[in-house]
């Protein structure tokens, strides 16, 4: 029924908020749910309280009993919200005596120790309200505990033991006590409250606790008896508690140390019955303790067995550093040495620093022995422990050899300093120098390398290490790419190291030296030393390696027959990858020079001496290119067939687009078109494809085969549309078709290509071409089409639609001259179309009658431009003085052109021929026969 009737009050207060409810109505559900403890539900209320109702005397109890709801439903922030600001909006409210405990107790929650400890100091100061007063009181010494104040805490707790009437918070004060004082390191006040804890308040559910903490503080008073006897008092309580582990395994320990052996293992037993976990600590705890007792129980089996057990639990430092190493020594000398390891460090730490000194180094040595790089550690703690030791160079070069091979370079660094600034006299110094250098260079300083390198060079010239430190300069300064600078350091370690005559260190310098000359552009140097390491010994060291770099120097200048020598003779000398680099190297000295047999022959000798599949197939990659190169279409499909074996190399693409094209050069289409869909399924970036239909038209096209050229730039335009190749292939078929002489299939194809790609750069031109062909062709339908078609498509952009306009004006000559006259005012367009569109407006004028202003325009154009529109304008000239009966002067103005545009022939022939058949009619016929002869002459 009780629950039933929660239910109730719940649905009706839910019911009641869905409907509008009078503020008495409001409060009293929320205050009913809130005594019924329905927090959620009274917060609710209360708040929807607050905001319908804010001005209500009630509305500070609603916020304050929706805050605490908000506490008790364990929403903190909600509740900190809540009663956010209440002295402000509710200055004169009861309940402001309690609103700083109920946020220090929400900040408490939310573990923010210095704000609560804020929030209970204030409730603090309303010492009227006992219960409110005492337990911020309380929690104040909780919130200081965690801020780890240990006197604040305790001041805290003492005050409440002195002000409050509460025998459960005293308990409770009295144990926090003991537990601060514990914190605090006194342990005997500690002592102190816990036995007050168990004398005054012996009803307290906190006396089991207060007993382990006793025995805990009895035990940093070094009291071991009293704290053993604390410990058996709470293990009797069998108190289930976290303690109980603790105690047992303190109680155990105490007890073994009194001697009571029996005692200390019942004790054990209970742990490992009850408590013990996978605590590491703990079992290890335990394990000790059981093994001390063993010990002195007298339960030893060998040597090895007492001096291990001994070591558990040695009587001192010193028992346990010769035990220690004593058990060691009987690992020494055997293939178990590693086992003498653990006991070695043990003795490391006694107390007797001779026996100390040689445990750190044996274990180091046996460790780096062994490849631990633990090893390295030890060794440099020998030489910082054991400044004096005869040993400790010896100790610091095995450190570092240990931490470079580990690759530890920051504990390999500090090592080689030590040695250098501890052992500037020692003979190894110079090798030391360079290992400093090496390790720099490992980690990328190459100037720290440079000057450990330049130190050795400098003062230590005569040291094995000089000639391999020039070298390292030399390296250094090729990854710089100061190529020269490397040649001169690399000279200097050859003359170190006794030349090309010399060792095998000189004539690598030498090797070096010379591929830095190559790298620097200075082959003529490169060559001299590569050849006089050759000459010097041809079988020696790094002669074969020369012998190649001299074939590749030879090559690069261009030298082939020069450069095939040099590599026969690594073919002579080398296996591996020199024999098939120099046999690779063969077939490029005969394919630069056009013999493409000898190089086809060489590339199938490099694939003969392949190393793997992949070098095979690079080879005869070549093969074929070398075959295809003087038409064997047929041989080159084999060696194409052989590269395209694997899939991966960077010339696989191009191998698939040499294997089509030879099929293609065999009129095997199909075979040519499943080879460029496989390249282009590999390869779907790849512009290739496309390329091999367009290079059969452009063959085609200089070959003068216009329709075949065509039909193959059909097809790379069908095939491939979109590409780049398919839109050049489109308009390079319509040059193909013009070049055919077939006017309307050109003329078509250019209108199409413009209009589909007026963006392309090739626009213009194509435009021009196509404008060009038409006035050729004087076909003025074809001209009117091409007219509609430019301008609905390109509107105003008379940029691109001038050429064609002009062309259609030229062989129609329109009545409406409004296109001619934008492209003569467009001034953006070249000087050449805009004159000729003027030209054309004058020629429109004077059909129309308007003889004056076609008069006007001729004379400017005649005046300012030159060649073939300043010709016709003159030309136009003539014929509007004719078109107004002036004959004379229509003859003058014809006269003009021979002589002003001697360069137009046509238009000269024309004019004389005009001019004559006009002098006649106005009888001029001496001057109209003198032009006759003139004619005739020509």
């Amino acid at each position: 029924m009780r629950k039933f009737g929660k239910f109730s009050l719940m649905f009706l207060l839910v019911c009641g908020t869905a409907s509008g409810l009078s503020s008495d109505q409001l409060y009293t559900q929320g205050y009913k749910a809130f005594t019924a403890g329905l927090w959620r539900t009274a917060s609710s209320q209360f708040a929807q309280f607050i905001r319908e109702y804010p001005e209500d005397p009630r509305a500070d109890s609603a916020n304050y009993f929706g805050a605490v709801a908000y506490y008790k439903a364990k929403d903190f922030r909600r509740c900190l919200d809540a009663l956010n600001g209440f002295d402000r909006r509710y200055p004169k409210s009861r309940w402001l005596k309690r609103v700083a405990y109920w946020e220090g107790l929400s900040r408490y929650a939310l573990a923010d120790w210095a704000g609560a400890l804020a929030s209970f100091e204030r409730q603090v100061e309303f010492g009227d309200e006992s219960a409110y007063f005492e337990q911020s009181l309380f929690y104040m010494g909780a919130s200081l505990e965690n801020l780890e104040d240990w006197r604040g805490a305790e001041a805290a707790y003492l005050e409440l033991l002195e002000k409050s009437e509460s025998r459960d918070l005293g308990a409770r004060s009295i144990f926090r006590l003991g537990q601060v004082r514990l914190l605090d390191g006194r342990p005997a006040e500690a002592v102190g409250a816990f036995s007050r804890l168990t004398s005054e308040y012996p009803e307290s559910p906190l006396i089991p606790q207060s007993i382990y903490w006793l025995a805990e503080a009895r035990k940093e008073m070094g009291e071991g008896r009293e704290a053993l006897e604390a410990y058996r008092g709470y293990i009797m309580l069998n108190e289930k508690s976290p303690y109980m582990s603790f105690a047992l395994l303190e109680a155990a320990r105490l007890a073994s140390n009194a001697g009571l052996n029996e005692e200390a293992l019942y004790y054990l037993d209970i742990w490992e019955r009850e408590f013990k976990t996978d605590i590491d600590e703990e079992a290890e705890a335990a394990l000790k303790i059981r093994a001390a007792i063993y010990l002195r129980m007298g339960r030893i089996e060998s040597a090895k067995t007492a001096y291990s057990s001994i070591l558990k639990f040695p009587k001192n430092e010193g028992e346990e550093q010769i035990a220690a190493f004593n058990l060691a020594q009987t690992w020494l000398g055997t293939d178990d040495a590693i086992l003498a390891v653990p006991y070695l460090e043990k003795a490391i730490d006694g107390p007797d620093k001779r026996i100390a000194a040689d445990a750190e180094f044996l274990a180091g040595s046996i460790l780096i022995s062994n490849q631990d790089e633990r090893g390295a550690g030890l060794l440099e703690n020998f030489a910082n422990r054991h400044p004096e030791d005869e040993r400790r160079e010896e100790a610091l070069r095995l450190a570092f050899a240990a931490y470079r091979k580990g690759d530890m370079s920051s504990r390999a660094e500090i090592i080689i300093e030590m040695l250098i600034r501890d052992y500037p006299s020692s003979s190894e110094i110079a090798s030391y120098l360079f290992l400093r250098g090496e390790l720099a260079l490992n980690m990328g300083d190459s100037s720290a390398a440079l000057r450990s390198y330049g130190i050795i060079v400098k003062n230590h010239s005569k040291s094995p290490v000089a000639v391999e430190a020039n070298s390292r300069i030399g390296f250094i300064y090729s990854e710089r790419k100061e190529y020269i600078r490397a040649a001169g350091y690399y000279l200097r370690g050859t003359e170190a190291g006794g030349g090309v005559m010399g060792g095998e260190a000189g004539r690598r310098a030498a090797y070096f030296a010379a591929i830095a000359y190559l790298n620097g552009g200075m082959n003529a140097e490169a060559i001299e030393l590569l050849d006089s390491i050759v000459q010097s010994d041809p079988q020696g060291a790094w002669s074969v390696e020369s012998a190649y770099y001299l074939g590749e120097a030879y090559y690069d200048e261009g030298r082939y027959a020069e450069a095939r020598e040099a590599y026969q003779g690594v073919v002579h000398h080398a296996d591996g990858e020199l024999l098939f680099n120099a046999l690779y190297g063969i077939g490029w000295t005969w394919f630069r020079q056009f013999e493409w047999d000898s190089a086809a022959s060489a590339f199938e000798d490099a694939a003969q001496a392949a190393l793997d599949v992949k070098q095979r197939a690079k080879a005869h990659f070549r093969v074929g290119m070398s075959l295809a190169s003087e038409g064997n279409w047929e041989g080159a499909l084999v060696p194409y067939d052989r590269a395209l074996v694997i899939k991966g190399e960077e010339w696989r693409e191009e191998a698939l687009y040499q294997k089509a094209w030879a099929l293609l050069n065999l009129n095997r289409i199909e075979e040519a078109n499943r080879t460029a869909k496989k390249m282009s399924e590999e390869f779907p970036n790849s512009s290739l494809p496309a390329d091999l239909p367009f290079r059969m038209g452009e063959n085609a096209m200089r070959e003068g085969r216009f329709v075949e050229a065509i039909r193959w730039y059909d097809r790379t335009r069908v095939q491939y549309p979109g590409t780049n190749m398919a839109i050049r292939a489109e308009l390079r078929a319509a040059l193909a078709a013009k070049e055919n002489g077939d006017v309307p299939d050109a003329s078509k194809r250019y209108g199409e290509w413009v209009i589909n790609h007026p963006e392309d750069p090739s626009a213009a031109t194509a435009i021009r071409s196509w404008a060009q062909m038409l006035r050729s062709s004087g076909n003025s339908n074809l001209a009117v089409d091409a007219k509609s078609k430019i301008v609905d498509s390109l509107g105003n952009n008379l940029r691109l639609s001038a050429p064609i306009i002009l062309a259609w004006a030229r062989l129609v000559s329109p009545d409406s001259y409004v296109l001619l006259e934008a492209i003569a005012e467009e001034e953006s367009l070249p000087p050449a179309d805009r004159s000729e569109a003027l030209l054309l407006v004058a020629h429109a004028y004077l059909r129309e009658g308007q003889v004056l202003r076609s008069r006007e325009i001729y004379e400017v154009l005649v005046r300012n431009i030159p060649g073939r529109i300043g010709a016709e304008a003159q030309e136009g000239l003539a014929r509007s003085y004719y078109a107004e009966g002036k004959l004379n002067e229509a003859a003058e103005a014809y006269m003009v052109i021979p002589y002003l545009f001697s360069d137009q022939q046509d238009l000269a022939n024309n004019a004389l021929r005009e001019a004559e058949r006009l002098f006649r009619r106005v009888g001029r016929f001496e001057e109209a026969n003198k032009i006759h002869e003139n004619i005739a002459q020509q």
